[in-house]
């Protein structure tokens, strides 16, 4: 064999035992031809600006895009889903970016992830209904709602959420108990579906799609805009709190008090359990009056032995940046928050006594042991009860299927710099299963915006939409047999 020949065979070989690489490259570089010919902005890994447009909110889960574009209109939005489609490469939304398993990133490498934060116009019209754009921020809508008309909508507390992962999976917060969850509020969506196409959504347009898109959306296309009604903003909103230092005792009979509340409160009264190593606080937002407050929280305070420690009675914006943890509430691009995290989530009918006393154990038992992790914390919310706006809905009529339950639990453990202990999966895991190991399958599920990132595909869906899961995987097989839209828990088709 000649050294040319030689050479040359080498060079196959290497092609061969790598034709994934070579494939990637020509598909990257197909795709990014794509996107240049329509004009869509876009990044690839040599792009000075590369590194800060991939680095995650949650630091724990890194992927690596093929490409990211980054469009300003609807038409680009629609032209790059195009270019993904017509190169086999699946697309990802990244609205505001905070999903805890990095699913606007992909939640594998080699998406195009189609970043909208560029695009957060928020537009009020006389008749009370907006058009908000799928890269705002719920602080920013917020804000201009308020300056707009003095409108609202419900919604999280956290100001740099994006609107567009909060509604599609739910949309709970401090106002949920009197206004519902966000996707509520939801009228209309124009959507870019998985054949490239452009369609707008509502109750008598794209139905199926339409249902789909409350509570399980990510799953089923790109939203280029939104279309919400809203409410008049509230003018006396009364934030509060109760400090508390339980005994093992007290805390179960307090959990207890706390759920009895959640089944007989008024709507106008938003409330959860802080639970973590150091203590406990009970807090909240009441819709009216510090006498209103008073009036409600009465049952729970004789019961427990406490009184309030904070209230305070301001307008929805004042409230809203309240509530903030000290963040800014009129967030936009540039975005640069990161943190390193776990989650998981639990929803639940009331617990019976054995079940909160196994809770409770579990807690006090880690807070007590000077070396266990104590960088965790736990929201116990009413989310539910006969008077909650949320329970109003039948847990058919939308994707989210959450609406029969009392309590919805987020957990929640902190790392550093992206570095996270195995340690800390089972501890959350413990704390979930006190709860769940007396409980039958189907009387608890979990909430696809406090995702778990240990739970195999299956039975995250399984555990996330219930009984409304098969109805959900017929609209995916229709309208995205291929699984342009996929995440690691979102639908599956039934092909």
């Amino acid at each position: 064999m000649t050294l040319k020949r030689a050479a040359a065979y080498l060079a196959l070989c290497l092609l061969s035992a790598q034709p994934s690489a070579g494939i990637i490259l020509l598909q990257r570089d197909a795709l990014t031809k794509c996107l240049s010919n329509a004009k869509v902005p876009y990044l690839v890994k040599q792009s000075p600006s590369w590194a800060g447009e991939i680095e995650p909110y949650n630091l724990r889960l890194n992927y690596t895009p093929a490409a990211v574009a980054i469009p300003t209109s609807v038409a680009q939005i629609k032209a790059a889903v195009g270019c993904g489609v017509k190169n086999d490469v699946r697309v990802s939304a990244k609205g505001g970016g905070h999903s805890y398993g990095s699913y606007s990133l992909g939640g594998e490498n080699g998406h195009l992830v189609i970043e909208l934060d560029r695009m957060s116009g928020v537009t009020l019209y006389k008749n009370g209904t907006a058009k908000v754009q799928p890269g705002a921020r719920l602080g920013h809508v917020a804000t201009q709602l308020y300056n707009q008309g003095k409108r609202a909508l419900a919604h999280g507390s956290c100001p740099g959420v994006g609107i567009a992962g909060h509604v599609l999976h739910g949309g709970y917060g401090y106002a949920s108990r009197t206004h519902g969850l966000t996707l509520d509020w939801l009228i209309g969506a124009t959507v870019v579906l998985a054949d490239g196409s452009l369609v707008h959504c509502s109750a008598t347009q794209y139905q199926d799609l339409f249902w789909a898109l409350r509570g399980a959306g990510s799953s089923f296309g790109v939203v280029a805009e939104f279309e919400f009604s809203t409410f008049a903003a509230p003018t006396q909103v009364t934030s509060f709190s109760i400090d508390l230092d339980w005994t093992k005792q007290q805390a179960i009979k307090g959990i207890k008090s706390f759920q009895n509340l959640a089944n007989t409160a008024p709507k106008e009264l938003n409330l959860q359990i802080y639970l973590a190593p150091g203590g406990q606080t009970i807090q909240g937002v009441y819709y009216g009056t510090k006498n209103g407050l008073n009036t409600a929280l009465k049952p729970l305070l004789t019961d427990i032995g406490a009184q309030i420690t904070t209230a305070s009675t301001m307008g929805w914006l004042d409230a809203l940046e309240y509530n903030a943890d000290g963040l800014a509430l009129d967030q936009t691009y540039p975005y640069d928050q990161h943190t390193t995290v776990y989650k998981s989530s639990l929803v639940t009918h009331a617990l019976t006594q054995s079940q909160i006393q196994s809770f409770v154990t579990a807690i006090f038992a880690n807070a007590a042991d000077p070396n266990a992790r104590h960088s965790w914390f736990i929201l116990l919310d009413a989310q539910g009860g006969p008077k909650s706006v949320v329970s109003q809905v039948s847990p058919s009529d939308t994707a989210y299927v959450h609406r029969d339950k009392l309590l919805l639990f987020q957990f929640s453990d902190s790392g550093s710099g992206g570095a996270y202990p195995k340690t800390g999966f089972t501890l959350l895991k413990g704390f979930r299963d006190s709860i769940t190991k007396s409980m039958d399958a189907g009387d608890w599920g979990m909430y696809a915006n406090y995702l778990d990132t240990q739970l195999d595909s299956e039975t995250a869906q399984e555990l996330y939409w219930g009984d409304n899961l098969e109805r959900l995987r017929r609209v995916k097989s229709r309208l995205d047999p291929g699984q342009v839209f996929w995440n690691p828990q979102g639908v599956s088709s039934t092909e």
